[in-house]
């Protein structure tokens, strides 16, 4: 047995109390001469033996008391068995970093050394195993095969995706759920990357009953060099790049780094390389340009040389060289003369255009034709045919997107009529402005159309003289208003396509629009966000992206960057093939013909290998005190701590119940006894 407060044994001392009373007061037998004793009561010598017994009792009683209660203050425990019953009710959860960070160095042998060493340490007792980056892995729920939980851990390997501790952190707690009342710890085995933690107000916290226990494996400084963004076009429609590709190199590390070589190939040929000097934790560009590409989806890549860490030293990105896709504005000829002619000029003017325009009156449309276009714009024309209406249907139906501009030739009764499933809005009368104008109001400067204005608040000074009032549908977005809060722009889908319905016009009949800096843009991003497939040149491993289907509806095979054929078939309600990434490199998408590939990188925060504050941080996600201070749970700290085993065996309130029965059973009988004394 071991004491946790052995001063509190100098309360014995108070022993010394009731003995002293029980020597005072013994009873002594005064000698008294008397002449006779015939006037004196004989007294049996039992009784006074029996006297003596029960005071005998008392003193036993009194001190047992005092004794008990002293040794409660002292809190004993037992060690040894007591510490194993207390191991027993135990469940452990090694949570180990697998992210990317973790294949620095020798960081993930560390780790699994650190977690073979904990299983020495909690033998016996209820563990689990879970890994973690981005995602998390449980790779065993809670049992004491300590043999399985090694052999798990032999075969963890570094993955490439980030670091996400909150994620990691709240996976803990479906695994404890399993773990009855007993005592949880987490043993979080990291290097303990600054950029895997989120820092917000009302950030996740344990609940109060686990303890976390950090286990650092990072090093104190971690020098890196890495290409972190590669800034390119991700479709072009001419042979010539005559744009830039602006490639970014951060220096995560306290010196200056000159002499940088940064390489760019395409197709694997080297097409040109750079010198870059990189200040102490900055970052620089270089720019390549003026290069050819090849039909279809060129493979690209950036590179330097680093030996520190090599993961993040290739950047992968595509470039795909397409054909135009058609694009046809259908309006009212006036005179002979189109109404579309701002509208031409600004989808026609410029180089490496997605779209080749065809402009045609509404009368002269072929409605058999219309599948051959990506993009229809319906330029307020007059007498839109009803065969031209349903085939605008099928075109959106099908994928195609529509833009409707609703001027003085549109009748709201005839619109309705034709275009009520298909466009995102009924319209009403229009209104036209005789002293006054109407301008941009609540504008979603996050939608694509709008997005190049974000910083720049010459939107709303377009003057509208005449527009159409309208009611949105419920699925539909308005994506603009003007001042009376008449919806200006709205967005709707039917079928595979899209819609956009502006209520005004798009030359400059009811505004002025058509004469501003705006309108080229404006109408340009209406068109892409239509008619353009949502491109990038890269994506991060470990999220999913999506190949679309080809020309006769079949999915593509997927071949991952090491060559393994992907044979998952999931599906987006588009039609879509889901791929989830978990390699970098380039994917290829076995198109019939020529195939396509999509590139996958690292993420970019992995790169930076800054370290958190341990202390600070295992105290932000904890309820409470649970004294888990220090920057590292060594194995000695596996075992439980002579407050946890004495706080679980609670030996102290047993004797401090002792202590109160004893002196409750002495008060009775010393009343018994003085009351025999009386009545004698």
């Amino acid at each position: 047995m071991s004491l946790l407060s052995p001063l509190f044994l100098l309360g014995l001392a108070a022993l010394a109390a009731p003995i002293i009373v029980h020597l005072v007061r013994r009873t002594r037998a005064p000698l008294v001469e008397f002449p006779s004793l015939m006037f004196v009561r004989k007294v049996p010598q039992r009784t006074i033996r029996r006297k003596r017994l029960h005071n005998l009792l008392l003193l036993l009683l009194r001190s047992l008391a005092i004794m008990l209660a002293v040794l409660a203050f002292a809190r004993p425990f037992f060690e040894g068995d007591g510490a194993a019953a207390l191991q027993s009710d135990r469940s452990n959860l090694l949570l180990i970093d697998n992210s990317l960070s973790m294949r620095f160095g020798n960081r993930s042998e560390q780790a699994k050394a650190r977690a073979r060493a904990i299983l020495d340490d909690v033998s016996g007792e209820k563990s689990a195993l879970v890994t973690f980056g981005q995602d998390f892995e449980i790779l065993s729920r809670l049992t004491t095969d300590a043999e399985k939980l090694r052999s798990q851990i032999d075969l963890i390997v570094p993955g490439l995706g980030a670091t996400d501790y909150e994620q990691a952190l709240r996976a803990t707690e479906n695994v404890f759920a399993e773990a009855g009342k007993g005592e949880r710890r987490i043993f979080l085995i990291s290097d303990f990357q600054a950029s895997g933690r989120t820092v917000g107000e009302g950030g996740y916290r344990l609940p109060r009953e686990i303890k976390l226990l950090p286990v650092d494996v990072g090093e104190g400084s971690a020098p890196n060099l890495a290409i972190v963004e590669v800034g390119a076009h991700p479709v072009i429609y001419q042979q010539k790049y005559t744009d830039k590709i602006n490639v970014r190199v951060a220096n995560f590390s306290d010196e200056d780094r000159s002499g940088v070589r940064v390489e760019l190939s395409i197709n694997d040929h080297v097409v040109e390389k750079r010198e870059l000097r990189i200040p102490a934790r900055g970052v620089e560009s270089v720019e390549f340009t003026g290069f050819n590409l090849s039909d279809g989806v060129n493979r690209c890549m950036a590179t330097i040389s680093d030996d520190a860490f090599a993961p993040d030293n290739r950047y992968f990105f595509t470039i795909k060289r397409a054909e135009q896709y058609k694009a046809l504005v259908i309006d009212t000829a006036v005179r002979g003369q189109s109404e579309s002619f701002f509208l031409k000029n600004a989808l026609t003017a410029g180089e490496n255009l997605p779209f080749s325009l065809t402009v045609k009156s509404a009368g002269s449309v072929n409605p058999g034709e219309l599948g051959s276009y990506r993009v229809v714009i319906l330029n307020d024309p007059a007498d839109l045919s009803d065969a031209v209406a349903g085939q605008l249907l099928k075109f959106t139906e099908a994928g195609g997107g529509l833009i409707i501009a609703a001027g003085p030739h549109t009748r709201a009764d005839v619109f309705n009529r034709q275009f009520g499933t298909l466009a995102p809005a009924k319209l009403q009368e229009p209104v036209q402005a005789r002293s006054d104008y109407a301008v941009f109001s609540e504008i979603k400067t996050d939608h694509p159309v709008f997005e190049i204005f974000r910083e720049s608040g010459r939107v709303s000074a377009t003057r509208f003289f005449g527009y159409h009032r309208s009611t949105p549908s419920e699925k539909s977005s308005v994506l603009a208003r003007f001042g009376d809060g008449s919806p200006a722009l709205i967005e709707g889908a039917h079928g595979k396509g899209k819609v956009l319905l502006f209520t005004s016009t798009l030359d400059s009949t009811w505004n002025d629009m058509p004469l501003s800096p705006i309108y080229l843009p404006l109408v340009r991003q209406a068109v892409r966000h239509l008619g353009e497939r949502d491109e990038k040149t890269s994506y991060p491993v470990g999220k999913p992206l999506t190949a679309p289907p080809a020309q006769d509806g079949t999915l593509p095979a997927v071949d991952s960057p090491s060559g393994v054929r992907i044979t998952e078939k999931a599906e987006t309600p588009l039609g879509d093939l889901i791929v989830n990434p978990r390699e970098t490199g380039f994917y290829r998408l076995r198109y019939p013909g020529a195939p396509a590939f999509v590139a996958v990188n690292v993420d970019g925060r992995e790169s930076d290998l800054t370290r958190l504050d341990v202390n600070e941080f295992v105290a932000s996600v904890s309820s409470g005190n649970q004294g888990a201070s220090g920057a590292s749970a060594g194995a000695a700290e596996v075992k439980p701590s002579r407050e946890e085993i004495e706080g679980k065996q609670r030996v102290w309130w047993l004797l401090l119940l002792a202590s109160m029965l004893l002196f409750v059973s002495e008060a009775v009988i010393a009343r018994r006894m003085k009351t025999a004394r009386i009545i004698n």
